[in-house]
This record gives structure tokens, C-alpha cells and sequence, in this order.
């Protein structure tokens, strides 16, 4: 913990920038090993300077709403845990399936809705196990108060009225 207050990484800005060259550079190399880099030339993207000038746009401002996702992710992180953003990023991860299906017509395979039950059976368990978790933290509180009403022997200190 204290190597990370020496370097400024509890800023999220200072994180990020630390973050985000490694970041970029990744996806470079995947990018360069991935992408069918043949059919650049072909594409209707980039085929003329009204549409360079689109796709850069649209680049651009994909990559800063992707700046600003990671940012509230680790703001987030940081105020609650890294579960709960997990559990919302399988959320998101769902709901860009349906929107992907319903709305752009794209083909609902049996991978995706492999997916999607893994997601919904995934979110499902993890609720209950909260659930349960919170049902018996409650329960033992409840003993743990009849215990103390029931022992007539309990002594109550005042702490307001004690003198050192």
C-alpha cells in the first residue's frame, strides 16, 4: 500500500497515465497480429477524406469514452469493490448481446446464448449468495440480542460519565 501512495497511484489520473501507454501498446500488437490488415485498402472507411475524417472522429471519440469508462471503473473500484464492478460489467456485457440482437439484427448464435445463460445464471447465484449472506449476518444479530436481553448479569458502561 505504501508503494502506491509513493508513486501518486491512488490519483486516477496518474494511474491512468501509467496505465494507459501499456494499454495502447498491447492493442497495437494484437491489432498488427489480428486484424485482417489486407483488407485495409478495400474498406469503405477509408476511402476518401471525408471518411478518414469520420473514422478518425469516431476513433477518437470511442477512445475517450473508453478514458472516461476506465476512469469511473477505478473511481468505483476504489469507493466499493472490485465485485460489484465485475457484476456490472457481466451486466453491461448482457445487455450489449440483446442490444446486438434485437436492434442490429445480428445473428443469435448458440455461442451467445451460451453466454447470455452463463451471465444470467453467474449474476443469479451471486445474488444469493449475498442474499443468504445478509439473511444470516441478520440472523445472528438478532441472537446475539436476545442473548444479551435474556443474561440479567449484562452490565452497561456509560463511557460519557467515567472520569480517567
Amino acid at each position: 500500500m505504501r508503494a502506491i501512495e509513493k508513486t501518486g497511484l491512488k490519483n486516477p489520473l496518474t494511474f491512468m497515465s501509467y496505465v494507459t501507454p501499456v494499454m495502447a501498446v498491447v492493442t497495437a500488437l494484437l491489432s498488427l497480429l489480428l486484424d485482417p490488415w489486407d483488407q485495409f485498402t478495400k474498406n469503405s472507411y477509408f476511402n476518401s477524406s471525408w471518411h478518414i475524417a469520420r473514422s478518425c472522429f469516431l476513433m477518437l471519440f470511442g477512445g475517450t469514452l473508453a478514458f472516461f469508462m476506465v476512469l469511473t471503473e477505478y473511481i468505483l473500484v476504489s469507493i466499493t469493490s472490485a465485485v460489484t464492478v465485475t457484476i456490472a460489467g457481466v451486466l453491461k456485457e448482457a445487455v450489449t448481446i440483446l442490444v446486438a440482437v434485437f436492434y442490429l439484427q445480428d445473428e443469435f448464435t448458440w455461442l451467445k446464448g451460451a453466454g447470455l445463460l452463463t451471465i444470467m445464471v453467474g449474476v443469479s447465484l451471486f445474488n444469493w449468495y449475498k442474499y443468504l449472506k445478509l439473511q444470516k449476518g441478520k440472523l445472528e444479530e438478532d441472537e446475539a440480542a436476545i442473548a444479551l436481553t435474556a443474561n440479567h448479569a449484562a452490565k452497561y458502561v456509560i463511557l460519557d460519565k467515567m472520569e480517567d
